[in-house]
């Protein structure tokens, strides 16, 4: 019945004219959607063999409609995508990415935007004391690495082009590694560098096509492998890439790399899931995506970007809802065959279903409920968190004393006002006035294909005068119950429903100044003195420690470059080292270690020194210690060594006042004990004051004995 009213009233135009009937488009894709032959509709005065209208319908009648979006969903919006986030979607959190490991079979990834990100590891060797290894970033090529993290470190790279030569800038492991980036183009080689260690690598391994680099990790001094390897093991790369580089955009009919968002959902449409798009259409979402909002701070932003990963081993359907999600996307079945898609604004509605087009209709009015949301925090990668998943601040919706809180992930988000926008958009779906579930014929096809300009309509006007009801409503889900019937749901909406004034609206995001240490870290002493013993020794010391730790001393003469150490059996609170050589300056550093959890830093920073002295007794005093004139401008000093055997040699200072302090060094006379000795000094002209002090072996001086002035005149005329 439908069909015939439906057919009735677009012929009714052509039936009233005199002139040749024509088919318009629309005329032409029902003619052809619901089976009528071009034969059959000329014979009821309209022209359509021609037409392109009339082909499209035939094809979308023909066509396993449904494929793209899921089974026989047609179209989807904001509203169904809600429900599939919750409790959360199949798809990993950005921690668990910043990772490489090997294993047998490894699902290609998909970068695109900016990013942060590891990956399997395509091939590693150890050879010559160093670990190489090559992680796989991508499965396609990529602009480039913006910021390169080893373990939980960023590090900054050198220029040197020598393959077997550290580029690491960053200590403390700087000269201990290399990392050379691939970025997957066709001009791509293998690594020389790789090549040279080992025989099996050859000019064929180029890794071409595949983004990553090739890194080797040397192998450090015992005593510093847990500070260069804090994992005990290479470094896990997880640098900050910008992704897919070969996004077309039909606005100038270049390709490059891009983290707008149409231009994202494009390729990925056609590159990934092997659909076509409409580039026209395409075109009007990348400049609806690039249209400038201000964000909390006051800063420019575009609207709607997308950032992250998405891997071959989740399904379409998860790469569909974290996409959609992400851009407030409306996917659509178009009635060429091509998938269509719309990014998140409000547009005023041009199609009204008034009762007559619904063969049934729910409509309630309120919420969803208990299970409706009073807030909604979408969970995003926030950079300044170390790309990591991170939670915005509240949408509030309904204020309660307990509130229903939902956190959906959306890990293409890399940006608090864009997920502060979506959770917006979130809790308004789900909290929205009227719900609408109804089965619909005809009208299902107006909604895929009758949209001004080409495309499906997102948002539709629904009048039912006996409720009351002139409402416009967002398309939640469009599905195909069978030829010329449609299941339809949606929410009611209002402009200000996607609206967003940053300054008003956006909630506070949360901080990340604060570095959280957790209750396993291992603390580094606060405090380490060092005291010089006998026979070469130096006592280490530091505070009482936790039971759980022992300690480790690393220790070396000033001006050395590697480190020695000496660690306890249990937890104490000091160390002696023994056989330093007499007189060698030696600084150190101490740490805590623990086998559950590895070691505390090394600390204090600058480390302490400590001068070794394997003698420490001082010797006796010296007698008939004095000073004359030895003519010339010379100065004989005498004195008498103690009967000491500490005894090893008299030093002695010269001044040109009687103030000690402001005394030079002039000699070190040594001798043996009891003897009686001299040096003379040829001190010049003029009065002079002298001092002396026995010493011992390892220069520990006794009692100084002066000050003894002298004038030593200048011959006469």
């Amino acid at each position: 019945m439908r069909r015939s009213l439906l057919l009735a009233a677009l012929l009714a135009s052509t039936a009233l004219t005199p002139v040749e009937a024509k088919a318009d488009p629309v005329t032409g894709f029902f003619l052809g959607s619901i089976g009528v032959s071009s034969g059959a509709a000329a014979g009821l005065g309209v022209a359509v063999g021609a037409t392109s209208g009339f082909a499209a319908g035939v094809t979308f009648a023909g066509t396993a409609i449904g494929g793209f979006v899921v089974r026989t969903v047609l179209a989807i919006g904001l509203s169904a995508v809600a429900r599939q986030l919750a409790p959360k979607p199949a798809v990993a959190p950005p921690a668990s990415r910043m990772v490489n490991f090997a294993q047998a079979i490894a699902y290609a990834e998909w970068a695109y935007g900016r990013t942060r990100k590891g990956g399997p590891i395509g091939f590693t060797g150890f050879k010559n004391g160093r670990r190489y290894y090559v992680p796989i970033l991508a499965a396609h090529p990529i602009e480039g690495v913006v910021e390169h993290w080893l373990d939980e470190r960023t590090v900054t790279l050198t220029t040197e082009a020598d393959p077997e030569k550290s580029n690491i800038a960053t200590s403390p492991i700087a000269g201990y590694g290399r990392i050379d980036v691939m970025t997957g183009g066709p001009a791509q080689v293998a690594n020389p560098g790789l090549v040279s260690a080992f025989t099996e690598m050859t000019a064929a391994h180029d890794f071409k096509g595949l983004s990553g680099a090739t890194i080797w990790a040397a192998r450090p001094p015992e005593a510093s492998f847990t500070e260069i390897y804090p994992s005990g093991r290479q470094w896990a790369y997880a640098p900050v890439i910008d992704g897919k580089n070969d996004l077309f955009d039909p606005r100038d009919s270049t390709s490059g790399f891009s983290g707008n968002a149409a231009r994202v959902i494009a390729d990925w449409i056609v590159n990934i899931r092997g659909s076509e798009v409409d580039w026209d259409e395409v075109a009007e979402e990348a400049d609806t995506s690039d249209e400038i909002v201000i964000n909390a701070e006051g800063d420019p932003q575009p609207r709607w970007t997308l950032n992250g990963t998405i891997s071959d081993e989740q399904d379409y359907e998860d790469h569909r809802v974290q996409l959609a999600a992400a851009a407030d996307v409306y996917f659509y079945e178009r009635t060429d065959g091509k998938v269509g898609f719309r990014v998140g604004r409000w547009e005023e509605p041009t199609l009204t279903l008034d009762i007559d087009d619904f063969y049934d209709l729910q409509l309630t009015e309120g919420q969803w409920g208990a299970d409706a949301p009073d807030e909604v925090a979408v969970v995003y990668t926030e950079p300044a968190n170390a790309w990591r998943e991170t939670p915005t601040g509240s949408w509030v919706e309904n204020a309660v004393a307990k509130p229903v809180k939902e956190e959906p992930r959306v890990f293409m988000i890399s940006n608090h006002n864009q997920g502060a926008r979506v959770a917006k958009r979130l809790a308004r779906s789900k909290r929205a006035k009227y719900q609408l579930t109804g089965t619909i014929g005809m009208a299902g096809y107006e909604i895929l294909g009758g949209r001004e300009g080409g495309g499906a309509h997102r948002i539709i006007r629904v009048l039912h005068p006996p409720l009351g009801i002139d409402q416009a409503f967002e398309v939640g889900m469009l599905s195909r119950e069978s030829f010329g019937m449609f299941t339809l749901t949606a929410n009611s909406v209002e402009p200000e429903d996607f609206a967003f004034d940053a300054a008003t609206e956006e909630p506070e995001r949360p901080s990340y100044g604060v570095t959280v240490v957790s209750d396993g870290s291992v603390p580094v002493p606060a405090s380490l003195t060092g005291t010089a013993l006998p026979q070469g020794t130096i006592q280490y010391a530091w505070p009482a420690q936790d039971a759980a730790f022992t300690q480790e001393v690393r220790y070396r003469i000033v001006g050395d470059t590697h480190w020695l150490t000496a660690r306890t059996s249990e937890s104490a609170e000091v160390l002696q080292v023994t056989g330093l050589a007499d007189g060698a300056t030696v600084e150190a550093q101490v740490r805590n270690r623990t086998a559950g959890a590895g070691a505390s830093p090394w600390g204090p920073e600058p480390p302490i020194e400590t001068v070794v002295v394997v003698n420490p007794t001082p010797p006796g005093d010296l007698t008939d210690f004095d000073v004359t004139e030895a003519g010339d401008g010379q100065a004989l000093v005498e004195f008498t060594a103690p009967n000491d055997g500490q005894y090893f040699g008299t030093r002695i200072w010269r001044g040109t006042t009687a103030t000690f302090g402001s005394a030079a060094l002039v000699h070190t006379e040594y001798g043996i004990p009891s003897a009686g000795d001299s040096y003379t000094d040829a001190a010049g002209y003029g009065t002079f004051y002298y001092w002396a002090a026995p010493i011992n072996s390892s220069g520990i001086a006794g009692t100084i004995a002066g000050p003894e002035p002298v004038t030593l005149s200048a011959p006469g005329p």
